[in-house]
């Protein structure tokens, strides 16, 4: 950079940790940044949060919540024996949320510069101009949601990769991590791995089960990815179980698959080899599991 630190200022300075700046820097807000800033300049655990708020300019809500995310890194201590002060309740976010008009957005563009970045990054990742609808989105995303540009643009090329370039999706997930505090860049990267996982896992089982790709319900995306991911079963295994459902059943049922592929988990059954072993174990055939299996199609059954 083209600036020398002023030497006479150092006379009265404020001692902050190193970790601060070697660990927590890239991801803490500028909110969280002027809190601490502020702590350490009083040096004192007295500070009332609404004395933090006036000198820091940083509302009372966002004071708290930065209290919290020192206190996680390690930084800040909290006080034994003392009651803290309760954080509100934050409302959940929701994609019917009123959004920015077209002159507030212009306007937004012109005070912030992040946002002059985000619009013109996401243009340029869609390789077209953006409709209104769409910059009003992306500003409601990062002033009303409050997500960074950088886990903003994470969610746009997401949405790129797949191929799912429209609004209403990337809102929806917006909306998702903003509820779920997904909001750093480490944090970011995690979920995009087990979201590219939890997409390969259903694409193992509709290869498994012989069924056309399509969009799975939350159920199939998470029996899918537990037993791809978590469980480890082969694809030759599902389709077995694939086989046995439609053997019993004339037709294929995911709920009753799912339930084969259960018993046969909970018996020890791994891999095909499990499963002709089991099969030609007399044992096996009436034990729990096997009348668990014919209760649930009756079951089944009785709701067609």
């Amino acid at each position: 950079m083209d600036y020398l630190i002023n030497p006479a200022e150092l006379a009265s300075s404020v001692p902050i940790p190193a970790a601060v700046a070697d660990r927590y820097l890239k991801f803490a807000k500028a909110e969280h940044v002027k809190v601490l800033i502020y702590i350490f300049r009083k040096m004192t655990a007295d500070i009332p949060v609404s004395e933090i708020s006036e000198y820091t300019g940083v509302n009372e809500y966002d004071v708290k919540e930065a209290l919290l995310y020192w206190a996680d890194t390690g930084i800040l201590l909290p006080k034994e024996n003392t009651s803290a002060e309760a954080v509100p309740e934050k409302p959940k976010a929701s994609v019917r949320m009123q959004k920015p008009s077209r002159s507030d957005v212009v306007k937004r563009g012109g005070e912030d510069s992040k946002i002059a970045y985000l619009l013109r990054e996401t243009q340029l990742k869609f390789g077209r101009n953006l409709k209104s609808n769409e910059t009003a989105s992306l500003v409601w995303m990062y002033d009303d949601l409050g997500l960074d540009v950088s886990i903003i643009l994470f969610i746009v090329q997401y949405a790129v990769d797949i191929k799912r370039i429209n609004m209403n999706f990337i809102e929806a997930t917006a909306v998702d991590w903003a509820n779920r505090g997904i909001d750093t860049i480490d944090g970011a990267e995690k979920e995009l791995v087990k979201l590219s996982r939890t997409q390969q896992c259903w694409n193992a089982v509709c290869a498994a089960f012989g069924i056309e790709k399509r969009k799975p319900s939350k159920k199939e995306e998470e029996l899918s990815y537990k037993w791809i991911a978590e469980w480890e079963l082969p694809k030759e295994l599902l389709t077995e179980a694939y086989d046995e459902c439609v053997n019993k059943k004339s037709k294929f049922s995911f709920a009753y698959t799912a339930k084969i592929i259960e018993n046969w988990y909970l018996k020890g059954i791994r891999t095909v080899n499990d499963l002709i072993k089991s099969k030609n174990d007399k044992a096996d055939r009436t034990d729990g599991a096997a009348y668990d299996l014919d209760l649930y199609e009756k079951l089944l059954n009785s709701k067609d």
